[in-house]
């Protein structure tokens, strides 16, 4: 989403009440209107020349306890300044010039919420306040609406009467907001773990044959039998965002590298993914599409290209409905009858609660069904399908963040798998997973980084003992912003 900076105007304030004159009138850029509206409500509220800060600062100093800092002592005059214009608020009620006063002292003492509404009321009262709309921006851009905040600034640059010095100031400021409209993010995982299954071998070291209707125990290869041992994961990811002032795009690229003793295991992966979201009031739609390769033992396993469509309406409610459809095709390099081409339906439900401290916990849930064609008629099984259902929950906790996730995927064959294999019988796989992830944010020298401790496990159940497995890995790293 749209980032939320908050930063100071008191230098662009600061430049801006330089043209001030006494009299009220900024340099043309309160218009007649303005002026009127004051003249028409002279009788009751008070000449505000004397509450000009230049005017105001100068004849109320701050007391001998106000922190010698400048910038909390800035702050002190403007929130001074405030209170003082607060008090006269009554009689002023129909002054924009009032309230744009107000909305700065407020903006540049740091209470956001009260300028941004005393600024908005100014505005309401003269369009054309041109103070009210200077500050009304920053305080746009520092609650983190980007866009109406550079829309505001565009319409200032596109008045005549602005003088040269106070454009310069909104020019820099536009160039300066405007860089939040890329983002690029480049990440470092360097974790170590142990897995009790490297190979992802089955369970058992031998499985059964059916020969002449006999069932026959076969011994499996040392190197086929589960490889257990310590392992290291190296990530490299990086992130480029654009937003715009209706979608946001974004790329990213993932390379991951898995080294263990057990080198016929070894992994390398590539992974690119390209997402557009277009959210509005009433809903918000997601379009991913994406491709992905994976090395095992040093020889090329498989490569993936997938789209993905998620529709999800913005709602009030603590639970929001979620759709989503996706399909991928799948390539195997070095066992072409396996290619096929997989699509899912899914549905569910994505909420957010508040906890007992305070914090916010996330979580949701979905069932889909799985279609996987095969490619080639040759393919053991041919066609399988089958359903998944996934449940997730994510909060602050211990310091960090706490992320459990689960799954349930139920698959069947069409066809038999083999005729030596499960009596000939149509496979059918069910398989569960859980992965549970806690990470704390913590410093590396000047960089931003986090901890991080995952425990995954898998369990695979088949009628046919080729497919039954279990895999039980943890892991400790730390993530670096680079």
């Amino acid at each position: 989403m749209l980032p939320n900076p908050v930063t100071t105007v008191s230098q662009l304030r600061r430049r801006f009440t330089q043209t001030l004159a006494v009299g009220g009138v900024v340099s043309g850029l309160v218009l007649s209107s303005q002026v009127s509206a004051q003249e028409d409500n002279s009788e009751e509220c008070p000449n505000l020349a004397v509450y000009y800060p230049v005017v105001y600062f100068a004849n109320n100093p701050l007391s001998a306890q106000t922190p010698s800092d400048a910038g909390a002592r800035e702050r002190a005059q403007w929130a001074q300044l405030a209170a003082t214009l607060a008090d006269i608020q009554a009689s002023c009620l129909r002054s924009s010039e009032y309230y744009a006063l107000l909305g700065a002292a407020q903006l540049n003492s740091a209470q956001l919420q009260p300028a941004s509404e005393s600024l908005e009321r100014a505005l309401l009262l003269d369009p054309n306040n041109g103070a009210a709309q200077i500050d009304f921006a920053s305080a746009l851009f520092a609650s983190g609406q980007l866009f109406p905040a550079l829309q505001l600034n565009d319409g200032l640059l596109a008045r005549t009467d602005l003088p040269e010095k106070l454009r310069e100031t909104l020019v820099s400021r536009d160039k300066e907001w405007r860089r939040n409209t890329r983002q690029h993010a480049l990440h470092l995982d360097l974790i170590g773990g142990y897995d009790n299954n490297l190979n992802g071998a089955p369970g058992s070291d031998q499985i059964t044959l059916t020969l002449s209707g006999e069932p026959v125990l076969l011994s499996l290869n040392t190197d086929l039998q589960m490889q257990e041992g310590a392992f290291a994961n190296v990530q490299l990811s990086s992130r480029q965002q654009k937003y715009n002032a209706n979608d946001q795009r974004s790329w990213t690229n993932e390379v991951r590298g898995r080294l263990s003793k057990d080198t016929t295991s070894d992994l390398l992966q590539f992974d690119t993914r390209y997402s557009l979201i277009k959210p509005t009031r009433r809903r918000t739609v997601q379009w991913e599409v994406g491709a992905s390769s994976l090395f095992f033992g040093g020889s090329a396993l498989y490569t993936a290209a997938q789209t993905r469509f998620r529709y999800q309406p913005n709602s009030q409610r603590q639970c929001a409905p979620v759709y989503e459809i996706a399909s991928q095709y799948q390539r195997f390099h070095s066992q072409k009858a396996l290619d096929a081409r997989e699509s899912k339906a899914t549905l569910g439900a994505s909420c957010v609660a508040a906890t007992k401290s305070g914090t916010v916990m996330r979580y949701g849930f979905d069932g889909g069904y799985i279609s996987n064609k095969a490619l080639d008629s040759k393919r053991p099984g041919d066609d399988r399908d089958g359903w998944q259902v996934n449940a997730r929950v994510q909060r602050s906790i211990f310091g960090g963040e706490l992320t459990v996730q689960a799954s349930y995927t139920k698959l069947n064959d069409d066809r038999e798998y083999s005729s030596i294999l499960g009596n000939g019988e149509s496979r059918w796989q069910k398989t569960n997973q859980v992965l549970i992830q806690h990470r704390t944010p913590l410093r590396v020298g000047n960089k931003n980084a986090l901890f991080m401790i995952n425990l995954y496990h898998q369990g695979q159940a088949s009628n046919i003992e080729l497919f039954e497995l279990t895999d039980t890995a943890i892991e400790l790293g730390i993530s670096i912003a680079l």
